[in-house]
């Protein structure tokens, strides 16, 4: 199983791939789109986070993909906006010509109009989670419109992942492990992300909320402590406990977030993945990995009440 890493530090690209990191995935900013489409218009399901999340011009990415093959790593590049017009469409396979010119191995899509034209261009074609990889019957679709690999939902179970890999074991399969998890499913969510008036889990998370508990003994500070863990999904998700089954059912990457976030944090997590796909890969079931796996400190309190799971059922059957 791959460690799938976010370039969110250019200059770390050589200690991430030194510490594991496998495959690469970058989103980008362009001048030419907003001037041909507006400053609504995303790109990718990043853009309103406007260099935050992605610091790099179409150009600098095209140097990146250039020093990730250097690296005899893969980079695979986002375009996940929520929807894209007939124009929009047109101008995309003017980026998908020159990625592959690079050596950019593939990109990541949201809608099925841009599988046949990414894949055209010899691209691997990855099904971002906004095309709702929920069932056999919607991977089985995507496979023949030409897509390569499935980004499986965050919320699907791991019951639900290996069933569709035995029904379509010929998709290679990415899953969610570490970072950044969201409350709400990504196909179904029409929220879109702006600095500094962010997607509906941003405003829920953040909103000031007032309580009115006051004849209720202890509520007060129920809701205040549920208030406190709410989003602590977002910031802190993980599912190494999930590793020995991930590995076991073939899957081919395990996707560290964090477009946006603190390379340092980006680079533990590698490490603690590529650790314990080590581990898992010597244990001989379940319980002994769970037994033998390596869980930073940092991560050890939040593990213990599973607010921060992406696979509950590993540790709370």
């Amino acid at each position: 199983m791959n460690t799938l890493v976010p370039v969110n530090d250019r200059a770390c690209l050589e200690r991430y791939a030194q510490a594991g990191g496998d495959e690469f995935y970058v989103g980008f900013h362009d001048e030419a789109w907003h001037e041909r489409f507006g400053r609504m218009a995303d790109l990718n399901r990043m853009t309103g986070f406007l260099d935050q999340a992605n610091p790099y011009s179409f150009e600098e990415v095209l140097a990146i993909a250039d020093e990730v093959c250097a690296l005899g790593k893969k980079l695979y590049v986002t375009f996940n906006a929520n929807a894209y017009s007939k124009a929009q469409l047109d101008f995309l396979f003017g980026y998908f010509e020159r990625l592959r010119e690079e050596g950019a191995a593939g990109v990541i899509v949201s809608v099925p109009e841009a599988v046949e034209p990414a894949a055209d261009c010899g691209l691997e074609v990855v099904a971002s989670t906004m095309c709702g990889v929920y069932n056999e019957q919607i991977a089985r679709a995507l496979q023949g419109l030409g897509c390569t690999r499935v980004i499986i939902p965050r919320d699907v179970g791991l019951a639900e992942i290996e069933a569709i890999m035995r029904a379509v074991p010929t998709l290679e399969y990415e899953a969610f492990l570490m970072r950044n998890g969201c409350i709400f499913s990504d196909c179904y969510c029409l929220g879109r992300h702006f600095q500094g008036r962010n997607a509906l889990c941003f405003d829920v998370r953040d909103v000031k909320r007032e309580f009115f508990v006051d004849d209720v003994p202890g509520l007060e500070r129920a809701v205040r402590e549920n208030d406190q863990d709410y989003g602590r999904l977002h910031r802190t998700a993980c599912g190494l406990c999930a590793i020995w089954r991930l590995e076991r059912a073939g899957v081919s990457a395990a996707k560290i977030v964090g477009r946006s976030d603190d390379s340092a944090c980006i680079l533990r997590d590698i490490e603690t993945v590529r650790r314990n796909v080590a581990i898992a890969r010597g244990c001989a079931d379940e319980q002994e990995f769970l037994a033998r796996m390596d869980v930073p400190p940092e991560r050890a309190a939040a593990c213990a009440d599973g607010l921060s799971c992406y696979y509950p059922e590993v540790r709370f059957s």
